[in-house]
């Protein structure tokens, strides 16, 4: 195997739980977010998503958390902590629904019941009351209405919860990821934090920002795809001659005029990976070498979830739960940033 595919496959969950590193996870989807956090050492205990597939597939790769397949509206603070026996909570992770804000959707934002989904999330924060809370979405929630959706919910956020509030946009191509895919953090903490982003790990190869020269190069998205067969969610979309012979004709890098759909350059990370619709199909990426669209387990490689980590339900269903996913190398990098902060909290209260 190729170097991301081993680094890729030897990430394991850990089996030491640290109670002071316990975390709930809102609006979980496929658990990317969740994954990525848990590599950095926190430890979810509980996971809620209104989609039960969704559950699913958390309750199967997380074996030791409670997951409820439950409105978000219905959940109360006080009833999560006593189902996890816990008070004591580290981190609160979520990214409610995106569709809203992002530039395939409406953008109808905050008047779409999806996008009030959000303030669900800041209630939940105040009632639990965790250490420090992580948000995620789309960067076209930034420019939305002119920045006015923004300017409101960043209001809400400092002034509702009154945590010490961090904004950045990151690429996850930046941080192993083979694919372009940029997201929106906003991460809370409960108290004045020394907190910092993560730096790049990689770089784009035309960059010419002299700071980033010494990073290894973005990774190509074609050591993603290989010694894919046997493995779950390998399940090969069957196109007929039509559709085939359209795609024998687009190049690595082009685009199907019919179907919209991109072709991968396989020297180069992919193109962010797209979510099916709920009516079906969903349009995933045309292979670079081969005349079809990537296999789901092709599409979780890019999003770079291990092997091991199976998604369940249907075919659509699978494929919604990669594409909705942050790429768990990216929430790892973003983790380890979170935990050393509250680590350092830790340290200036024992010295207090």
């Amino acid at each position: 195997m190729n170097f991301y595919l081993n680094s890729l496959n030897s990430l394991r969950l850990s089996s030491r739980n640290n109670k002071d590193l316990t975390a709930i996870s809102l609006f979980s989807g496929g658990g990317g977010l969740d994954l990525g956090l848990s590599l950095a050492g926190f430890y979810f205990k509980y996971a809620n998503d209104e989609v039960k597939y969704y559950c699913d597939t958390i309750a199967h790769n997380f074996p030791d958390c409670i997951t409820e397949a439950k409105d978000v509206r219905e959940l109360k603070g006080l009833e999560i902590k006593k189902l996890i026996n816990s008070n004591n909570i580290a981190l609160i992770a979520g990214g409610p629904p995106c569709q809203s804000f992002s530039i395939l959707g409406k953008r109808e934002s905050f008047t779409d019941l999806r996008g009030q989904l959000v303030f669900e999330y800041i209630r939940l924060i105040n009632e639990i009351k965790p250490k420090a809370f992580v948000f995620e979405n789309v960067p076209g929630l930034l420019t939305l209405n002119k920045g006015k959706d923004w300017e409101k919910l960043y209001y809400h956020f400092k002034s509702e919860t009154g945590y010490d509030i961090h904004t950045d946009i990151l690429n996850a191509a930046d941080y192993g990821v083979p694919q372009i895919r940029k997201r929106l953090f906003v991460v809370g903490f409960i108290q004045p934090a020394e907190f910092q982003f993560p730096k790049p790990l990689y770089r784009d190869s035309s960059s010419l920002d002299l700071l980033e020269q010494h990073l290894p190069e973005w990774i190509p998205s074609k050591l993603a795809l290989e010694y894919v067969d046997g493995l779950p969610n390998q399940d090969i979309r069957i196109h007929g001659d039509r559709v085939r012979s359209r795609y024998e004709k687009i190049p690595p890098g082009g685009r199907d005029k019919v179907d919209h759909t991109d072709r991968i350059d396989p020297e180069k990370p992919s193109g962010t990976v797209l979510v099916g619709s709920k009516a079906g199909g969903g349009r995933p990426h045309i292979h670079p070498y081969l005349h079809r669209h990537i296999t789901v387990r092709e599409a979780a490689r890019l999003q770079s979830f291990p092997d091991w980590y199976t998604f369940l339900g249907t075919s659509t269903a699978q494929y919604r739960q990669v594409g909705n996913a942050v790429p768990p190398l990216l929430g790892l990098a973003v983790g380890k940033s979170i935990q050393y902060a509250l680590q350092n909290l830790s340290e200036k209260e024992l010295i207090v």
